[in-house]
């Protein structure tokens, strides 16, 4: 298997399970609190995204095509 380059501007789940799925678990089985409170965190930040998606609120297209980035990926 070869190992991909890290990139900490990018995103990429390969795994194949959602994000929120992926923080859930996080914040289920990590005993750690600053893992579970940035997890927290990141998916209030996901359903922030998912309410501007579904309302329009941005008028960016470049901003509406980020969210759609990220809740599709």
């Amino acid at each position: 298997m070869k190992k991909q380059p890290f990139n900490p501007d990018q995103l990429c789940f390969s795994i194949g399970r959602p994000l929120p799925v992926l923080l859930e678990e996080v914040q289920r089985t990590s005993r750690n609190p600053n893992l579970r409170k940035a997890a927290k965190q990141m998916l209030e930040g996901l359903r922030t995204f998912e309410w501007a998606n579904q309302t329009e609120v941005s008028k960016s297209v470049k901003a509406k095509t980020a969210i759609h980035e990220i809740l599709t990926k």
